[in-house]
């Protein structure tokens, strides 16, 4: 497990473990994004839908978000959560949704690629944000 530690209001130390926030409606591909980031140690949450994923992020904040951009209702969702600090945000699209990846970029993501090159490049992204890059 990955973690962290940080400061509490009282002026003590807390550990706290890294987590990665997965949206992906495919129970499939979301379970194989799991395995991934648990083999690197975080602990992960799974969401299905846009509007899980911002309650998801007013509970806790991640260190990583992963977003499927093909999801119906996700445009709207990263809208909303534009501005969110504190987490980094990695959406992938299929190649054929052009548009997804304009709209992930106008809305601030960090990495849009697609689905391909996701799986492709899944461990060197959880290998940058554990070591904090």
């Amino acid at each position: 497990m990955n973690y962290v530690f940080s400061g509490d209001k009282n002026g003590g130390v807390r550990v706290v473990a890294l987590e990665v926030l997965i949206c992906e409606p495919d129970l499939l591909f979301s379970s194989r994004i799991e395995s991934a980031a648990k083999r690197r140690g975080f602990e992960v949450r799974l969401v299905s839908t846009p509007s899980d994923l911002v309650q998801g992020l007013k509970e806790k904040t991640p260190v990583l978000v992963i977003v499927n951009l093909d999801a119906i209702g996700i445009p709207d969702a990263l809208k909303e959560l534009n501005g969110k600090r504190g987490c980094r945000f990695v959406g992938y699209y299929s190649h054929v949704n052009a548009m997804a990846a304009e709209k992930a970029k106008e809305a601030g993501l960090e990495i849009v690629v697609p689905r391909r090159a996701f799986v492709s490049k899944l461990n060197e992204v959880l290998g940058t944000v554990k070591s904090g890059g």
